[in-house]
């Protein structure tokens, strides 16, 4: 989608009324019901050169330069979901103001960390909004969605930056199974959860529904809107209509995400201290061949194994694929000669193994190195469990050190 330029004397004209706007939103609220359980946890003018997307360049992820945010005038002034005539309405405004002083009081802590780790991804999430030419406010959705915590997992079992269920990411691309999950993986997901919102988009053609579609999934808000809408056009102010028809959390879900792009953008103008966020990921990565537990590859790499898991938060079994190769992220510059030190590490050393004894079952096994039997499974993808034969050689997917003491 694309947006038409704007002069720079229009873009004046409207800094004013936005800075109403957003002084208005500042006020103190009236009594509301308690806020949902959980951590509570800009669109720019064309570029004149093209943003900078990542790519695997000789082994090394090639990460995006920073794409410079909007000034947070601008960017309410541009960002086609701020300037919605929906957001002054009535409901939608106490919302936003209940969750402003939410942020601003009892959970200001739990929003500052949230912030301080946007850091980490905001440069790539914002090169590709870019790319697709979206609103660049969504740089905050995982803000609201996961407090931008790449191993976040809700009670209904969501998981990552961007919140998906296992069959949404399945159906985006995604891989989730017991050895890999990319939806912790913020650079496979990230362009997933972003493709999907012009999908949305396409679909509803109003960014509040495309929101509230993100939250409660299309087919829930095509449905109330059948039942509810009246035959209104999709616009921002269909949301407004159906906006109590919708699940509890959806409802707030855009007041929510509105008060966190303003007070997120504009911190210091609440009265919270500017964060001081952490710099942006950088890595190199290399091929692993076969099953590799994370503690062997940090070894061939010269680090320590919680800096392999913290840039791997994927493969959550602590363990590469047992077939084919597996991409792994190591720490910048130690890429260079990995291939050649993990290559002197013999196969049958680089994963833990179990002789299967009499009566064992993958059960037992499992339960006696505390692990699930689906991660059990799919660190043996050729193994038959009922036809388990005494002898055979199981991948034991945990690293050397959380292995239980031997008898």
């Amino acid at each position: 989608m694309n947006y038409p330029a704007r002069g720079q004397m229009a873009a004046r004209n409207g800094l004013a009324a936005v800075a109403l706007l957003l002084a208005g939103c500042a006020r103190q609220p009236p009594p509301l019901p308690p806020a949902p359980a959980g951590d509570a946890p800009e669109r720019r003018e064309p570029a004149e050169r093209a943003p900078v997307v990542p790519s695997l360049v000789e082994g090394r992820r090639a990460l995006p330069e920073a794409v410079e945010p909007l000034d947070p005038l601008e960017l309410a002034a541009f960002d086609p979901i701020m300037t919605s005539p929906a957001v002054r309405e009535e409901q939608i405004q106490r919302r936003i103001d209940w969750w402003m002083e939410y942020w601003r009081g009892r959970s200001t802590a739990p929003f500052q960390r949230g912030l301080a780790r946007m850091g980490q991804y905001q440069d790539f999430v914002n090169a590709e909004l870019a790319k697709r030419g979206l609103p660049q406010s969504l740089v905050y959705l995982p803000l609201i969605e996961a407090n931008y915590y790449t191993t976040a997992v809700s009670p209904a079992g969501a998981a990552g930056l961007w919140q998906f269920m296992p069959n949404t990411a399945r159906g985006l691309g995604l891989r989730v199974d017991g050895i890999v999950d990319q939806r912790f993986d913020p650079f496979a997901a990230t362009p997933a959860a972003l493709d999907y919102i012009v999908h949305l988009n396409r679909q509803f053609g109003s960014w509040f529904l495309t929101l509230a579609a993100y939250n409660a999934g299309p087919s829930r808000v095509e449905s109330v809107i059948r039942r509810h809408g009246g035959g209104q056009p999709r616009e921002d102010e269909l949301f407004t209509l159906i906006r109590e028809r919708l699940p509890s959390e959806t409802r707030d879900f855009i007041p929510k995400y509105l008060a966190a792009v303003q007070i997120a953008s504009t911190p210091a103008y609440y009265g919270l201290p500017n964060p001081v966020k952490s710099p942006p990921i950088r890595f190199d990565t290399t091929a692993v061949e076969g099953a590799a537990t994370l503690d062997v590859i940090a070894r061939a790499a010269g680090v320590g194994e919680e800096e392999v898991e913290r840039l791997n938060p994927h493969l959550h079994a602590g363990i590469t694929s047992a077939r084919g190769s597996t991409t792994v992220r190591l720490p910048e510059g130690r890429a260079s000669g990995f291939g050649a030190r993990f290559a002197t590490i013999p196969p049958h050393e680089r994963v833990a193994w179990h002789i299967v004894s009499a009566g064992e079952t993958l059960t037992h096994i499992a339960r006696y190195y505390r692990i699930s039997v689906d991660d059990l499974r799919a660190a043996n993808p050729d193994v038959e469990p009922r036809r388990l034969q005494i002898g055979a050689r199981l991948v034991i997917p945990v690293s050397s050190r959380a292995l239980p003491p031997s008898d």
